[in-house]
């Protein structure tokens, strides 16, 4: 394998790592502080509302953009790593495939709107809003966890390969 081939095959692998542990551990951090302003009694519904409506589009595009990421180079971890390294990255692969698709699932029906139910700011909340919010927090839910479950496949130690000769063996 040459010089340049073994550097993608590399750096595939490493940065569909950083970049799916990067969303789980960013919407997680999220997800704490979102529940902590909600639950805040120093915020009013009208400022929970703004909030909302401000950090939830950046909260998919960075997902969007870390899951991006990991789909490209994982495939080209597919395509320059040897077979046992291959089988692992193409499962990862597809996992992320199904975490992206869920995500733009939630966003284009669940997230579009529940966003249309809280403009303007401060407007009461109705059954369709509850529903809609229960319905997006286990598809995050999901989404998250098969984005985890591909973030430890694609960060499981390689199996290191043990070189012998003949001539250290004794006879």
């Amino acid at each position: 394998m040459s010089t340049i081939s073994r550097f993608f095959a590399t750096a595939s692998v490493t940065l569909t790592r950083l970049s799916l542990c990067f969303w789980v551990g960013g919407a997680i951090l999220y997800v704490i502080t979102s529940v902590a302003e909600q639950r805040s009694p120093e915020f009013d519904s009208v400022i929970r509302d703004h909030l909302a409506t401000i950090r939830f589009p950046l909260y998919y595009v960075f997902g969007w953009g870390c899951l991006g990421i990991a789909f490209v180079t994982s495939l080209v971890a597919v395509v320059t790593n040897a077979a046992n390294l291959r089988k692992r990255m193409l499962a990862v692969l597809g996992l992320t495939f199904i975490s992206t698709g869920i995500a733009i699932f939630d966003y284009q029906f669940v997230y579009n709107p529940l966003q249309e139910l809280i403009t303007p700011p401060g407007k009461a909340r109705t059954q369709e809003f509850t529903a809609l919010h229960d319905r997006s927090r286990i598809i995050n839910e999901v989404h998250l966890s098969v984005a985890l479950v591909a973030a430890v496949i694609a960060c499981l130690p390689e199996k290191q390969r043990i070189k012998t000769s003949r001539q250290s063996c004794p006879e």
